[in-house]
């Protein structure tokens, strides 16, 4: 009996360890903005310069706090609507996305211009993808994002 008790004893602190040594992630939805005056672009497609709208479809963001630097998980969902009479065939396209990194003075601090790369499927009018960029801030600072027509160079 003393045996079995040791060895639960010896399973929860392995378990209680396991759960520290993974970093935990909590929601932090309020230190993330997508501005609206970026929320929609009219993009070109890459292969017959057909166009698509894309526009923000949700924003949230993860983040674990170390010292004075906070790492977030961030998620986009996207929706990217192209007109049918311009082409049904697969196509893909290009979305730029600028992630600006503010101090607590609102003063941008660093940004940066990330592309990705979407494909339309053949017949498909309308798509949902979901982005997931990973960035580090300062603790009392906040991330702006915005959709870009075209990716812009630091």
């Amino acid at each position: 009996m003393q045996k079995k008790s040791i060895f639960i004893i010896m399973i929860s602190l392995f378990l209680v360890g396991c759960e520290t040594i993974r970093p935990s992630y909590l929601e932090c939805d309020n230190r993330i903005t997508a501005i609206e005056e970026g929320s929609r672009i009219t993009l070109r497609t890459l292969d017959n310069g057909a166009t698509a709208q894309a526009r923000f479809n949700g924003v949230s963001a993860l983040c674990n706090e170390r010292d004075d630097v906070v790492n977030m998980r961030i998620k986009i969902g996207l929706k990217l609507v192209r007109d049918m009479h311009q082409n049904k065939e697969a196509v893909t396209l290009e979305l730029p996305l600028l992630i600006a990194i503010l101090d607590p003075q609102d003063a941008v601090k660093s940004f940066e211009s990330v592309s990705y790369r979407m494909a339309f499927p053949e017949g498909q009018e309308i798509i949902y993808p979901v982005i997931n960029p990973k960035i580090k801030k300062p603790k009392s600072g906040r991330v702006i994002l915005s959709l870009s027509p075209e990716v812009i160079k630091p």
